[in-house]
């Protein structure tokens, strides 16, 4: 009886101690998967932050320019023409000559005039002999005044017509008016030509012009006399001042026709080429970036992505005011911006982000 107690005792015994084991290793294991769970939590939570590489940029003075094509013009023409009837006797100067003032281009034939001229200077001596004797004979009282009169009207229609037959003769010479090129021929020899027929084209390339038309937008961005840059086809560049702006503008474009005058010695520039005017505008604060750090917000516009005092990403739309292929200056950001370099393409307007600095990484991007 007492063995079967005592046995009886031990089963309980045993069966406590087993069952406390068995509660103390399940409170256990419970307590160790959630101090891990709690770890593995911020782990996890520190590995969701994407990484990204930034620069600090500071905006600095950048003088923009605004490019318009247009091309080279003359700076005057005139079409030359006859001041008097008569044969083409001589082409002296054609198409494609360069001419200085007063040369001589184009004759016609002079028929009688020669002889017409000297007979008339003839006539004035004789008239002038004349009108001298009728002076002193009225001095001296032997010749009334109506005949002295008479003698010095004679006189002076004699001069008269010797100087129409000079000038009749003078314009038989057809004369270049200003130093140019002439640019296209009217007449050949044997032409019979009435008075204001044309005989050649005569255009002036020095100065040269470039003109060209700017939009409403820019037209009060430029000033008279300011100097600009014009680049050729060739891609000679050359230098000059605005000239003219015009007042008006055009209807059907609404724009306004802009005038630059540069130096074009021996006329080397032709007319009617392609040039690009570069104005130079008022100086601004820019942040020289290159494009590919460029993107797109849901709205479609152009912009950086920079990092916040709180480390957050933001998307900065810009304005881009010039540059080349490689580099750009915009405007738009703050004056010294955390600028993402790496990986702006992976994160999103608002996001938190682990930002490295450009200068703790092995490398430089742009």
């Amino acid at each position: 009886m007492i063995k079967s107690k005592l046995s009886l005792l031990i089963a309980i015994t045993i069966a406590m101690l087993a069952g406390g084991w068995l509660i103390s290793g399940q409170f256990a294991n419970n307590s160790q998967p959630q101090k891990g769970h709690t770890e593995n939590q911020k782990r996890s939570v520190s590995e969701e932050l994407v990484t990204v590489r930034t620069r600090y940029l500071k905006a600095q003075p950048y003088t923009p320019h605004m490019r318009v094509t247009g091309q080279t013009e003359r700076s005057r023409s005139v079409i030359i023409r006859t001041q008097a009837t008569g044969k083409i006797s001589k082409i002296i100067r054609k198409a494609g000559d360069n001419v200085n003032k007063g040369d001589i281009i184009a004759q016609l034939y002079s028929e009688d005039l020669p002889l017409r001229l000297k007979e008339a200077r003839a006539r004035v001596k004789q008239r002038e002999l004349e009108f001298s004797a009728a002076k002193k004979l009225s001095q001296k009282g032997f010749k009334a005044e109506t005949k002295y009169a008479a003698a010095f009207a004679d006189l002076q229609a004699a001069k008269a017509f010797a100087e129409r037959i000079r000038i009749n003769l003078e314009y038989t010479n057809i004369h270049a008016p200003f130093s140019g090129v002439l640019s296209a021929q009217s007449a050949e020899i044997g032409d019979v030509l009435r008075k204001s027929d044309p005989v050649a084209e005569l255009i002036d390339l020095d100065p040269l012009l470039i003109t060209a038309y700017v939009s409403e937008r820019d037209y009060l961005k430029i000033k008279m006399g300011q100097s600009a840059e014009v680049k050729l086809r060739n891609e000679k560049k050359i230098n000059g001042r605005i000239q003219f702006i015009s007042p008006v503008a055009q209807r059907d474009t609404r724009t306004f026709k802009v005038e630059l005058e540069t130096p074009n010695p021996r006329a080397q520039i032709p007319e009617g080429i392609t040039a690009e005017l570069i104005l130079p505008l008022p100086e601004t604060l820019a942040h020289q970036l290159s494009p590919s750090l460029f993107s797109l917000d849901e709205n479609g516009n152009l912009g950086v992505k920079i990092i916040n005092e709180e480390g957050r990403v933001q998307f900065k739309p810009i304005k881009i005011v010039g540059g080349s292929e490689d580099k750009t200056f915009v405007t738009g950001l703050p004056d010294l911006s955390n600028v993402i370099v790496v990986g702006q393409g992976f994160v999103m307007h608002g996001q938190i982000v682990k930002a490295v600095a450009e200068t703790a990484s092995s490398g430089k991007q742009s």
